[in-house]
C-alpha cells in the first residue's frame, strides 16, 4: 500500500511538473512573437493554450498520448505537433528557434511594469538592449528619451519600473503559489509520518503576492519528511537542511520553508507563522499586559504553564478574543474590531449564488454556452452571466451587434430547457470608450439581462479625463458592474490614475457595483480599494473574468480578496438570490 501512495504522489508530482514547464513554454514563445512583431491572433493562440494548461489536473503527456488532447479548445493541429516535440523531447522546437535569435533576457525586460512587447522591441531593435540591467544603464545616460515613442516622461516611468520589478521580483502572484502550495502539500501528507501539513504565512492571509512559502507539518518524526522535503528540488537548490526547519528554492528563486511541529504546538506554531507581523505585535502586547507570554510553542502564564498552543483558537481565547480569520491579520486594527465584536462575517464560496463575469467561444473563450451552463449548475450556482466582448475588442473576437443578438437568441432557448432551475444571464462586457460612451447603443444594452462596462484603452489619459470617462460611463442607464475598476495588471500594469472618491460616489449614486476581479494576474479591485468602496455605500460583484472551466476556480482568489476588505455576502451581488438580483438589476 504505501508502495503504490508513493506511486501515486509521484505521477501526480510529474504531472504537475509536465503541464507547468509546457505552460511556461508557451508563455515565453508568445513574448518572443510579440517582440518579433507577429500577428496578434497567432500570440493569442499560445496565450490561449498556456491558459488551458494553467488549470489541467490530468498531464498533458497522458492527454497527447491517449488523443485526448486535439479535443481540448485552444489546440490545433499546429500546437498538438508542439505537444508532441515536449512529450518526445522535453522541448518545443520553434521555442528553442525563437530563444536563440534573441539575448537570453530579454524577456524580463517585459516583467517591468509599463514597458509592453511593442517598446521592449524598439529597445532592441535601435539600441540593442536586451536585459534590465543594459536598459537601466542606457536609461540612466539619457540614450532612451530621444526615441520614438519614449520621451522624458516615460524614461522615468521605466526607471520607476524597474525599482519595482527589483523590489518584487521574487513574489509569486497568489495564484500560481497556492497551485505550488497544493502541490506540496499533496506530496507532504502522504508520507506515513506526517499527521497533518498546512500552509502558513502571507500565502494563509490572501495576500495578492507571496514572497515566500511557510509550511508547517506535524510529525513525530521529523528525518523522513526532511528527506522527502529536499529530494523535491535539485541538492543545488537546497538552502538548508535541519532536524527541524528545512529551506529550498523552487525552480531555483522562489523559497520554501518547511518546519516540524509537535501537535501540542502547531495551533500557536500555524498563529505565529501565519502573521502578519503587526497582527502579532500587538497580540504579543495584549499578552504580556494579562501577565502572559506568547510564541510559536504556545501562551504560557507568568509561571511558563501552558495556557494554549494546540489550536489557534486556543490562542485567541486564553488572550480574551474571539478567532480573528487570517486574511484580517494585518495592520492590528482587527484585533480593536474582536474586542468590539465588530468582526465580519467570514464570506464563504457557498454564501455565492451565481458568477457575473466569464467569457464564451462567442468571443474570446473556450467553452460554449452549454458548457458554461453545466459548470455553473455543477457548482450550485443560481444563475451565470455570459459576459463576451463587445465589438471594439477585435483582438478578442468582440461580438458584432448581429453575433450579440444572435448568441441572445441562443441563450434564450438555454433557459427554456432549464424550466426556471437556473438562468443564463445574456451579457457583455462592453467597452469604455475613450470619450466615456459605450461600445453598444443604448436600445442594444437595453435588451440585455446584465451589462458590465470595462476600460480596455488608452490607459494613460490624465487623472480627470479618466475620471470624467468612468464616471459618463457608470451613468448610463444600464449599466450594472464597472469591471477590473482600476485597470491593474499584477506586477505589469500599475493601473491607471483616477480620482477614486469621485468614482465611489458616481457608482454608488447610479447603483452600479464595482468588480473585484477574481483573475490571479489582476485581484482588482484591491482589498484596501475594495473597503473603500464598501464603506462608501458601493455594492461589490466578484467576477472570475473566466475564459475556461478551469478558470471558475479563481473565485476562492475572489472571496480571500473581499475577506480581506472585511466584506461579506450582504454587499455582494453575487450574494442576492436570482429573483433578489433580477429585481435590483
Amino acid at each position: 500500500m504505501q508502495g503504490l501512495r508513493a506511486g501515486f504522489v509521484k505521477a501526480g508530482s510529474m504531472a504537475f511538473e509536465d503541464n507547468q514547464k509546457l505552460l511556461a513554454i508557451f508563455e515565453e514563445i508568445a513574448d518572443f512573437l510579440e517582440l518579433q512583431g507577429e500577428n496578434i491572433f497567432k500570440v493569442k493562440a499560445y496565450q490561449k493554450a498556456a491558459r488551458g494548461l494553467e488549470g489541467l489536473e490530468r498531464s498533458v503527456t497522458d492527454l497527447y498520448r491517449s488523443g485526448e488532447l486535439q479535443s481540448m479548445p485552444g489546440f490545433g493541429k499546429a500546437l498538438v505537433e508542439k505537444v508532441g516535440q515536449f512529450v518526445a523531447t522535453g522541448q518545443v522546437e520553434l521555442h528553442q528557434s525563437l530563444k536563440a535569435s534573441f539575448p537570453p533576457e530579454i524577456l524580463h525586460l517585459m516583467d517591468i511594469p509599463g514597458l509592453g512587447a511593442k517598446k521592449a522591441s524598439v529597445l532592441y531593435r535601435e539600441l540593442k538592449i536586451g536585459s534590465v540591467d543594459a536598459l537601466e544603464a542606457a536609461l540612466r545616460a539619457g540614450l532612451v528619451r530621444d526615441l520614438k515613442g519614449f520621451g522624458q516622461r516615460t524614461e522615468e516611468k521605466l526607471l520607476d519600473g524597474i525599482a519595482q520589478l527589483r523590489q518584487g521580483e521574487q513574489r509569486w502572484l497568489l495564484g500560481r503559489a497556492q497551485k505550488l502550495a497544493d502541490h506540496l502539500l499533496t506530496q507532504l501528507r502522504a508520507l506515513p509520518a506526517v499527521k497533518c501539513a498546512e500552509a502558513a504565512g502571507s500565502l494563509r492571509r490572501g495576500k495578492e503576492t507571496v514572497g515566500d512559502l511557510d509550511l508547517l507539518v506535524i510529525t513525530a518524526d521529523a528525518a523522513p519528511v526532511m528527506d522527502a522535503f529536499t529530494a523535491m528540488v535539485e541538492p543545488a537548490h537546497v538552502l538548508m537542511k535541519g532536524p527541524t526547519k528545512s529551506s529550498l528554492r523552487w525552480e531555483g528563486r522562489f523559497q520554501v520553508d518547511l518546519r516540524c511541529v509537535e501537535e501540542s504546538s502547531f495551533g500557536a506554531a500555524m498563529q505565529y507563522f501565519t502573521g502578519s507581523k503587526d497582527h502579532n505585535v500587538v497580540l504579543r502586547g495584549r499578552a504580556e499586559r494579562l501577565s502572559c507570554k506568547l510564541n510559536e510553542y504556545g501562551l504560557f502564564d507568568c509561571l511558563g504553564q501552558s495556557l494554549a498552543g494546540t489550536d489557534e483558537e486556543g490562542i485567541y481565547a486564553g488572550l480574551g478574543l474571539p478567532w480573528i480569520a487570517p486574511e484580517l491579520r494585518e495592520s492590528g486594527q482587527e484585533i480593536e474590531w474582536a474586542e468590539q465584536g465588530r468582526l465580519p462575517i467570514r464570506l464563504q464560496p457557498e454564501h455565492l449564488h451565481g458568477n457575473l463575469h466569464t467569457h464564451s467561444l462567442w468571443s474570446d473563450g473556450e467553452d460554449t454556452l452549454e458548457q458554461l451552463a453545466a459548470e455553473a449548475m455543477r457548482r450550485g450556482y443560481e444563475y451565470l452571466a455570459v459576459t463576451d466582448h463587445s465589438r471594439s475588442m477585435v483582438v478578442a473576437n468582440g461580438l458584432t451587434i448581429e453575433r450579440l443578438l444572435d448568441q441572445g437568441r441562443q441563450i434564450e432557448r438555454l433557459n427554456d430547457t432549464f424550466e426556471g432551475k437556473f438562468r443564463l444571464l445574456w451579457g457583455s462586457e462592453c467597452d469604455i470608450l475613450g470619450d466615456g460612451s459605450l461600445d453598444f447603443p443604448e436600445d442594444i444594452l437595453a435588451q440585455l439581462d446584465f451589462v458590465v462596462v470595462a476600460v480596455h484603452s488608452q490607459f494613460q489619459m490624465p487623472p480627470e479625463a479618466m475620471t470624467e470617462r468612468i464616471c459618463k460611463a457608470m451613468g448610463h442607464p444600464h449599466v450594472d458592474v464597472l469591471a477590473h475598476p482600476s485597470g491593474r495588471i499584477l506586477g505589469k500594469r500599475a493601473g491607471y490614475q483616477a480620482d477614486w472618491e469621485a468614482i465611489y460616489a458616481t457608482a454608488r449614486e447610479h447603483n452600479v457595483a464595482l468588480e473585484i476581479n477574481c483573475s490571479t494576474h489582476r485581484l482588482d479591485l484591491s482589498d484596501l480599494a475594495a473597503r473603500r468602496a464598501h464603506d462608501c455605500g458601493c455594492w461589490l460583484s466578484l467576477g472570475t473574468d473566466a475564459h475556461s472551466l478551469p478558470e471558475f476556480d479563481n473565485l476562492h482568489l475572489g472571496v480571500l480578496q473581499a475577506r480581506r476588505a472585511g466584506i461579506d455576502a450582504s454587499r455582494l451581488l453575487n450574494g442576492l438570490r436570482w429573483e433578489q438580483l433580477q429585481a435590483r438589476c
